[in-house]
C-alpha cells in the first residue's frame, strides 16, 4: 500500500497558511519531519497547526498519514474522516481511509440503505455546503444570461432554444440549493465519532456495573444518539445499540 501525502497540495497550502507565521513554520516543519521519517514530530507540527484555528483537508490528510505510518488506527480513521468533511471528494483520503479501515478489528456489516435515499445522500455530500452555494451561483448567473439572450433573440428558434436553457438552468439553481441544504441538515444532524480506546465493553444502561451489550475497538465508527453524564449512547453501523464512556470516543 502506498499513502500518498500532498505534495502537489504544499505550495497552495503553504500559501494559505502564511497569513500566520507560526502556522507556516510548523506546516514546513511537518512536511520536512515526514519525508524523513519522523512520524512523531510530523503529527506534533500538524497539530500545532490545526490548533492555532487553521484547517485544511491536505493537513488532515497528511495527519491521519502520519498517524498510520505509526499504526494509530483511532487517530488515522479520525484525521481522514475530518480530511473528507472539508473535500468530500477526494479519491486519496477516501483511499489512505480504506486501507486504515481494514486495520480495524470490528467488522462491521451496515444495515441496507433505501437506492433513492442513498443515491440522494452520495449526491448532495458529494461536495461541500460552500461548493453547492458556488455551483447555484454561476448557474443563476448563466440563467440570466441565457434569459437575456431570449429576451433579445430576433428569430423564433434562437427565442425557444434560449427559454428552454434558462428554464433548465433555473431548475439546476433549485436543486442544486436543495442539495446544500439537504447536506448542510445532514452534517448538523450526524453527530458522529470514532473510538480510541483499544477496546471498550459497551453497557445496556449508562453506568459501569450495568449488563454488558458488545465490545467495540480503536477506530470504529460510531453515532451519538443521546449523552448522559459522561456516558454516550451510541449506534453502530448493523444499527446495534449500547452506551460507553464519552472519554473513549473523539467527535467528529
Amino acid at each position: 500500500m502506498k499513502l500518498w501525502i500532498c505534495t502537489a497540495f504544499f505550495s497552495m497550502v503553504a500559501f494559505a497558511i502564511a497569513q500566520n507565521d507560526a502556522g507556516y513554520s510548523a506546516f514546513a516543519k511537518a512536511n520536512t519531519a515526514y519525508t524523513n521519517g519522523d512520524y512523531q514530530e510530523a503529527i506534533n507540527s500538524y497539530n500545532s497547526i490545526l490548533q492555532s484555528g487553521l484547517q485544511s483537508a491536505e493537513v488532515y490528510f497528511n495527519l491521519g498519514n502520519a498517524y498510520y505510518k505509526q499504526n494509530e488506527v483511532g487517530p488515522a480513521i479520525f484525521n481522514y474522516e475530518k480530511a473528507l468533511q472539508l473535500d468530500p471528494g477526494n479519491k486519496e483520503v477516501k483511499n489512505n481511509l480504506r486501507f486504515a479501515q481494514q486495520l480495524r478489528i470490528d467488522a462491521i456489516q451496515p444495515l441496507a440503505e433505501n437506492p433513492i435515499e442513498k443515491f440522494l445522500k452520495d449526491t448532495a455530500t458529494s461536495t461541500t455546503v460552500d461548493n453547492w452555494a458556488y455551483i447555484s451561483i454561476i448557474l443563476a448567473l448563466i440563467a440570466v444570461l441565457m434569459f437575456l439572450l431570449y429576451h433579445y433573440a430576433k428569430t423564433t428558434g434562437k427565442k425557444r432554444l434560449f427559454f428552454t436553457l434558462s428554464l433548465i438552468l433555473f431548475l439546476l439553481v433549485v436543486l442544486s440549493i436543495v442539495a446544500a441544504s439537504y447536506a448542510h441538515n445532514l452534517n448538523n444532524s450526524s453527530n458522529q465519532a470514532i473510538v480510541f480506546s483499544q477496546e471498550t465493553v459497551t453497557r445496556a444502561e449508562p453506568k459501569s456495573n450495568a449488563d454488558p451489550s458488545f465490545a467495540v475497538h480503536e477506530g470504529t465508527k460510531v453515532s451519538i444518539l443521546e449523552e448522559y453524564q459522561n456516558w454516550a449512547h451510541i449506534q453502530l453501523a448493523n444499527g446495534s445499540e449500547a452506551w460507553m464512556p464519552l472519554a473513549d470516543l473523539k467527535k467528529l
